[in-house]
């Protein structure tokens, strides 16, 4: 099989997830990406099948990976997938804690792994220096570029295209990915054993939906940045839990809204996300060692409602669980357990929510004779909450339109999108029970 049945029967159906496995793969590195990040081909294809049997884009086995990875089968109907424990953690140095988005837990852990020389170095996402408001992905081997890729990225970052440094690379590394990301690389174990072989522990990250390439870019212009000015950006700056904020070149900082984070990228995913992450059925990253997210202190009483900038973990595998017990005893992170009844209904909503839609997507997909993905097990039946959101996700397709995009963010930037975040989250807290936990 080559690149051109990859291409037709999973990137021209609308299935690729832009994780760049299939360019990171690649053993003649004939593959790369357009503007958009959709592989391409740049050279000549030899039908090694290697990106065809690692793509998770059109077909992940996901009973079989459950079998393989942790010896279970697999419930479509647990929120969080296989887990071990759960934690809530950060890491024991401050200046570490303060710089992550979300605790800095997967920073401080690979900058433990880098320094006791478990890892060689870690594929993560960051910033491109030529245009500091688009992603990448990034082979970090020093504690600096490590630290620079701190933060979330709520970007298409076809990352993956680093394990092509990873196969000319003596040593082993930590990967950073997204659930899409994660499973591609499971795949991987089975396809190339030796570039499998260089992976020391895999590390997702919890995840909603990701935003397409142009949103950080249309963000700032709408701002009224020119975007030559730009020095740095960052989708989580500022005070936690952050927001969308540029640095100038000139030393200026500005943060592009002031209402609550969550109420724009609930617009911005809705204005910007893409597509293919509405048929992702994973939103913990249910097969990786550690999986990663935010803990939301303020929604908990008791000490835990004092770990405020904490990570919550998702302890998956035994490799996993060596990781957080070695870093414990040497003091490079703080862990405290957290028991299954005190789980956080903010992130099972969030992922309930996921595969609710996706079910609703695939349901709705295939009755209409659109290709979709094949994840091996029946689709169950989505609640009436997730045909009504179908049917809202209908509705905003009609606003991405650029010029009508831009004159939604316009409004959100604006002191009249105070107006309506304050309605919106009264709405919530009335209705929704937002802060129970």
């Amino acid at each position: 099989m080559s690149f051109e049945q990859l291409d037709q029967h999973v990137i021209v159906q609308g299935l690729c997830v832009r994780c760049g496995l299939c360019v990171g793969v690649c053993p003649v590195l004939a593959l790369g990406f357009n503007d958009d990040g959709y592989p391409q081909l740049i050279g000549k294809c030899t039908g090694c099948e290697f990106c065809n049997s690692c793509c998770p884009g059109g077909d992940v086995d996901f009973p079989a990976l459950s079998r393989r990875v942790y010896g279970v089968d697999y419930d479509p109907l647990s929120l969080q997938g296989y887990v071990e424990n759960m934690y809530v953690a950060y890491p024991g140095d401050s200046a570490v804690r303060e710089a992550g988005a979300s605790g800095g837990l997967v920073t401080g852990l690979l900058l433990y792994l880098l320094a006791k020389k478990k890892i060689d170095g870690a594929v993560v996402a960051g910033m491109d220096p030529e245009k500091p408001y688009c992603t990448k992905g990034v082979l970090a081997t020093t504690a600096e570029e490590i630290i620079a890729a701190a933060r979330s990225k709520y970007s298409v970052t076809p990352s993956m295209d680093v394990l092509q440094l990873l196969r000319r690379s003596k040593g082993r590394f930590a990967v950073v990915g997204l659930p899409c990301q994660i499973q591609g690389l499971r795949k991987l174990e089975k396809v190339d054993s030796g570039l499998s072989a260089k992976i020391y522990c895999l590390f997702g990250l919890y995840c909603h939906c990701n935003l397409e390439r142009n949103a950080p870019k249309e963000a700032i212009e709408v701002k009224g940045i020119d975007l030559a000015d730009v020095a740095r950006f960052d989708f989580r700056g500022g005070a936690w839990p952050g927001r969308f904020q540029v640095t100038k070149k000139d030393g200026a900082v500005i943060s592009l809204y002031s209402i609550n984070p969550t109420t724009v990228l609930n617009v911005l995913f809705r204005l910007y996300g893409a597509k293919r992450c509405f048929l992702c059925v994973d939103a913990l990253a249910e097969y990786a060692d550690l999986s990663f997210g935010d803990f939301w202190a303020h929604d908990y009483t008791g000490i835990l409602a004092e770990m405020e900038r904490c990570t919550l973990v998702s302890q998956r595998t035994q490799t996993g669980a060596s990781l957080l017990q070695e870093a414990v005893a040497d003091g490079a992170i703080i862990l405290q357990r957290l028991p299954e009844e005190r789980a956080s209904k903010r992130i099972l909503n969030m992922a309930r929510g996921k595969k609710q839609k996706a079910w609703a997507q695939l349901i709705s997909r295939a009755g209409d004779n659109e290709a979709i993905p094949r994840y091996h097990f029946d689709i169950p039946e989505p609640s009436s909450k997730a045909k009504r959101c179908l049917f809202m996700y209908f509705f905003y397709s009609l606003l991405r339109g650029i010029r009508l995009r831009k004159f939604i963010l316009k409004i959100f930037f604006s002191p009249v999108g105070g107006v309506i975040d304050y309605l919106n989250l009264r709405r919530k807290r009335w209705f929704c029970n937002y802060h129970g936990n």
